[in-house]
């Protein structure tokens, strides 16, 4: 089985779906609300990862042409559905070739959650550098390995998983809900720069609000980075 296929059999019994628009109120609480929470607008904005398409459609108003990546084609189906009637424009694959969209011709980029779940983080991430336009902007998050409740599974002597309880073996579809990768605010920045990106900005947030901007490293369950193409 393929891991397309297998992202489809875990989606398949995935029924929850998030609808409406996202108003912020606060400190962002989740990772929808952290990269919505970055302003600006412009042109062309692709989703990697975009799942059934939610985070994207917080974007139709700020941006004319949506572009999604998506490696399950049960989840982008759903995407065309949910983003019916506006300039939606699906790409199934993985971020690491998006051989489909012209070099430097994307006005921003964004990533929730989906880094991790990549095996090859640097062919992706060099994609995105390679799809951006001089100037573009980057909104990406990931789960922060380093957040306190995982240290102290870790000084527990158990693994902090960071999408599946019992230590990553919540299904036997995907390990950990499919995250092959872990990241820190260090790490997830050292990735950005190595492929030429320029990271501007960083940020924690979580259920607990404004108790997140304080150490994110430490108190953050997500990392999230803001970067341009120079």
């Amino acid at each position: 089985m393929s891991l397309a296929d297998r992202y489809d059999q875990s989606y398949a019994t995935d029924t929850e779906r998030l609808t409406g628009d996202i108003t912020l109120s606060g400190w962002p609480r989740s990772r929808q609300e952290a990269i919505v929470s970055v302003p600006g607008s412009g042109h062309t904005i692709v989703d990697v990862g975009c799942g059934d398409g939610y985070l994207l459609s917080q974007f139709r108003h700020r941006f004319t042409e949506l572009i999604g990546v998506e490696l399950s084609r049960l989840r982008l189906n759903k995407a065309c559905e949910n983003l019916a009637g506006t300039s939606f424009r699906p790409i199934l694959g993985s971020a690491e070739d998006m051989s489909e969209i012209a070099s430097e011709s994307i006005d921003r980029i964004i990533s929730a959650d989906t880094i991790e779940h990549i095996p090859d983080v640097y062919a992706a991430t060099a994609e995105m550098h390679r799809v951006m336009k001089r100037g573009g902007v980057l909104v990406i998050n990931t789960p922060n390995i380093a957040y306190v409740k995982r240290r102290v599974l870790l000084l527990c002597g158990r693994f902090p998983s960071t999408s599946q309880p019992n230590e990553g073996l919540g299904t036997d579809i995907l390990f950990d809900g499919g995250h092959f990768h872990y990241f820190t605010f260090r790490s997830l920045r050292l990735l950005l720069i190595k492929v030429g990106f320029q990271v501007r900005d960083s940020m924690g947030y979580g259920r607990f609000g404004h108790l997140h901007r304080f150490w994110p490293r430490l108190m953050s369950n997500g990392v999230q980075l803001v970067a341009t193409k120079p």
